[in-house]
């Protein structure tokens, strides 16, 4: 299934540029810095994910070294390339819309700039909590499964792999820039990144496939996309495998869940409205890895009698709590 969903995220790019002559493009090593992570950060995190799965699972499932790595590598590669093509796909934008549900609840988005201010005895405001979180969360979730509840790592892998692709697909219907373009956020340095990748933007509408030819490689994490808020779908995601298999993290997960879905509407990244969607598809994800998965059950059944019931965790196939 990772091969088959990879392959069928690697043929959409392929169709997408061929239909709309959009130049394929690789991340150079000239990092965009202003995004707030290096380009290779999420690869060098799938490199150390498969170490840890490796090694985890005493070298019983080497599919995870074999097969993951380069199916997520393949997977993130088409999540930017569409991403960065978005507003070449689908030129339309709705932020206009977006901005006028933010108006109408406009107390709740009050309610989120007050929270973080908050937070920000413990999380300074231009910290760059946001992005570091979110990582941070993305790594410890792998790696503690990968050791500890081994049985359904491929389910939790299955999650990601789904949610990055069915994530970029996700921005074409209904894109969105960004809050950002109607007032600042409390973060200046996000601010001074969206302003960077509205630049992006704009070279991407004016001169097309011209300018990513040139200049793709390098702005190649700097697409723009609201709608949905995949952080928050991401986090969400990571709580629901901890809140099923690792109770260790659950403290820990809520806090940086909370603080996401806060910190995505006051550094004005996002609208209110692009976080249910994002949890929406953080479920859908999670619930097609565990239908997929379910295909597997006599292996299943078979490692858990092997392994002791310290590490097996709750059934793979449990429905969400």
């Amino acid at each position: 299934m990772e091969i088959w969903f990879a392959l069928a995220m690697v043929t959409i790019a392929f169709g997408l540029s061929l239909a709309l002559d959009l130049p394929l493009v690789l991340p150079s090593s000239q990092s965009t810095s202003f995004v707030g992570i290096h380009y290779l950060l999420p690869i060098l995190g799938v490199i150390g994910w498969s170490i840890f799965a490796f090694f985890g699972q005493n070298r019983r499932r080497t599919w995870t070294f074999i097969i993951a790595l380069p199916c997520y590598m393949l997977v993130l590669w088409a999540h930017f390339s569409i991403k960065l093509w978005a507003p070449l796909i689908n030129p339309h934008l709705y932020d206009s819309a977006f901005w006028e549900v933010d108006r109408i609840l406009r107390p709740l988005v009050y309610g989120m700039f007050n929270a973080r201010m908050a937070m920000s005895y413990i999380f300074p405001i231009d910290s760059n909590f946001y992005m570091l979180a979110f990582i941070a969360m993305f790594y410890i979730s792998f790696s503690y499964h990968a050791i500890f509840t081994p049985l359904i790592f491929r389910n939790l892998f299955l999650s990601a792999l789904f949610f990055q692709g069915l994530g970029a697909l996700a921005y074409l219907p209904f894109p969105a820039l960004g809050p950002f373009l109607y007032e600042a956020g409390l973060d200046s340095q996000a601010t001074y990144a969206q302003h960077q990748m509205l630049q992006t933007h704009g070279h991407i509408v004016e001169q097309g496939r011209t300018w990513l030819a040139a200049h793709g490689g390098r702005y190649f994490t700097a697409g723009l996309g609201a709608m949905p808020s995949l952080h928050s779908g991401g986090a969400f995601l990571f709580f629901t495998f901890a809140w099923r298999h690792a109770r260790l993290l659950v403290p820990f997960y809520a806090v940086i869940v909370a603080f996401i879905l806060t910190a995505a509407v006051a550094t004005r990244w996002h609208y209110i409205i692009d976080l249910p969607f994002g949890l929406a598809l953080g479920w859908l994800s999670v619930v097609l890895a565990d239908r997929l998965c379910a295909v597997s059950e006599p292996e299943i059944q078979g490692l858990a009698a092997r392994c002791p019931v310290s590490i097996a965790g709750p059934h793979p196939t449990e429905t969400l709590a």
